[in-house]
């Protein structure tokens, strides 16, 4: 058996999937003021079943250049 050559693929960044209290941490707010967020500001969110929700980080970052100074 000849072994063939092994190939890497580019680095990705990888998101980090934050709970919606480790948002209203890095954020300074409640929690419900990151659901509002979800609900009025279009915060994007992953639904991890039916009971849990996660924030990637990625999203988060972009979310935030975005939404900049808006309330200012």
């Amino acid at each position: 058996m000849s072994k063939r050559p092994h190939q890497h693929r580019p680095a990705l960044p990888i998101a980090q999937l934050l709970t919606i209290n480790q948002v209203a941490a890095l954020l300074c707010v409640h929690r419900t003021t990151v659901y509002d967020f979800i609900k009025k500001d279009g915060l994007p969110v992953l639904k991890l079943g039916s009971r849990s929700t996660r924030v990637d980080s990625i999203k988060l970052r972009q979310w935030i250049d975005e939404h900049a100074g808006l309330s200012a």
